[in-house]
């Protein structure tokens, strides 16, 4: 299974799905990813992984940014219910 360390900050994003890029940073947070510059940071990883969407608002600057999981992240998280289903947890 790819990405598993990234698993927390991926269920997160599915639970929070298009908010802002500041209200996620706060989400992770406040979950215990880090701090402000680390949760950024992570977003961005995310990103250039293809795991996270970051679409442009209509205003075109950084606050109307928002987040959402792409297809593959929803396949990753697929695939990690199919395995905690195989192992019955």
């Amino acid at each position: 299974m790819r990405h598993l360390h990234l698993i927390p900050a991926l269920v997160l994003a599915a639970q929070h799905e298009s908010v802002s890029i500041s209200e996620l940073v706060m989400v992770l947070r406040f979950n215990g990813l880090g701090g402000d510059r680390a949760c950024r940071k992570l977003i961005h990883r995310l990103h250039r992984l293809n795991l996270l969407v970051i679409e442009v608002g209509q205003r075109d600057d950084r606050r109307e940014k928002s987040v959402r999981i792409s297809t593959e992240t929803r396949q990753v998280l697929a695939e990690l219910r199919a395995y905690l289903d195989s192992i019955a947890l």
